[in-house]
């Protein structure tokens, strides 16, 4: 039927026909609420509706047509090899220098990971040295503030004894 033609009004018996229609399929499709108001019923059919249907594109977090990753932006080093390739881009070993290029960065990188990692290392060993030292001097003040005279001689004992201890762990 289209548009532009003019639709015979509807009578009130087919309005109860289409209504009882109506609330037959609500009882075979939906959950019927038995004794709950009208709006009730409908906020119950518009939560059941919802959750059945599928977000809208819009709201989910990743579509399968767009890409999620921007592309990588030139380095200036890149920029000077493209001017320089601008005639290897036709020949079909220019995929294979950009994969060298490519291999030779990562190495790179991967060298400059492990040597920060080494200087983390021996800054580590450094910084345990030194506190060990630093340990061993203050063991060494305080055998010495101990053993002065005018100290009671159960102090005496006492740091011996620790001394002794010291020795045995190390």
């Amino acid at each position: 039927m289209c548009e532009s033609e003019p639709r015979a009004p509807v009578t009130e018996e087919e309005r109860r026909e289409a209504e009882q229609l109506e609330t037959e399929l609500d009882k075979y499709f939906f959950t019927v609420f038995d004794g709950s108001s009208p709006e009730d019923v409908s906020h119950a059919k518009q939560l059941w509706t919802s959750l059945s249907l599928l977000p809208p594109l819009e709201s989910r977090l990743v579509n399968a047509d767009i890409r999620q990753r921007l592309p990588v932006a030139p380095t200036k080093h890149d920029e000077t090899l493209l001017v320089v390739d601008t005639n290897a881009a036709l020949k079909p070993s220019s995929s294979d220098h950009r994969d060298r290029l490519q291999e030779v960065r990562h190495q790179k990188q991967r060298q400059e990971e492990r040597q920060r990692y080494m200087d983390m290392a021996r800054r580590r060993e450094e910084i345990i040295n030194l506190l060990h030292q630093q340990r061993q001097k203050r063991i060494q003040r305080e055998t010495v503030s101990l053993l002065t005279p005018g100290r009671g001689s159960g102090v005496r004992e006492h740091l011996e004894t620790n001394v002794e201890e010291v020795r045995r762990l190390q």
